[in-house]
């Protein structure tokens, strides 16, 4: 399964009821990887290649993603931040509101979630998993603080 990008709410959002996860489009916040397979889909004549070269993404792209993944305490405690039942609480600063992005991606029975910062910011990627059976419902700014909400 693909990543997918999360809305995070902001006090400008007029949008209620929203559950914050948005249908995959490519804009200027996708990402490579997407762009790239979105790009693969459309050379239906190359159906062979197409299917060598994902099995070699695949292989490759797995394996920093399995080294990479802490818990969600441990991501918690990384940044600062606070985690108490179903709320998530992480410091970050407010004038990166509008170049931080949040996907999530369902994998082996678990949600992943992915927290992308700006270049200017250190340009890191950092990626956690839910405990079991838990899935982010929301995510938004409360002042300082990047806020989600699990389910």
């Amino acid at each position: 399964m693909e990543w997918t990008r999360v809305h995070i709410k902001t006090d400008d959002d007029s949008t209620k009821g929203h559950l914050g996860l948005d249908a995959k489009k490519l804009d200027l916040d996708t990402d490579a990887a997407s762009m790239h397979q979105e790009f693969l889909r459309s050379l239906h004549h190359l159906s062979e290649v197409q299917e060598m070269h994902r099995g070699i993404v695949s292989d490759v792209s797995s394996k920093p993603l399995e080294a990479t993944v802490s818990t969600l305490g441990e991501f918690v405690s990384e940044f600062g931040g606070e985690w108490g039942g179903s709320d998530v609480r992480v410091p970050l600063p407010s004038s990166l509101r509008d170049e931080i992005m949040v996907h999530t991606k369902n994998e082996g029975g678990r949600q992943l979630v992915r927290l992308i910062s700006p270049e200017r910011f250190g340009g890191s990627i950092k990626t956690f998993d839910l405990p079991h059976g838990k899935d982010l419902v929301e995510a938004f700014w409360e002042g300082d603080y990047l806020s989600m909400t699990l389910g």
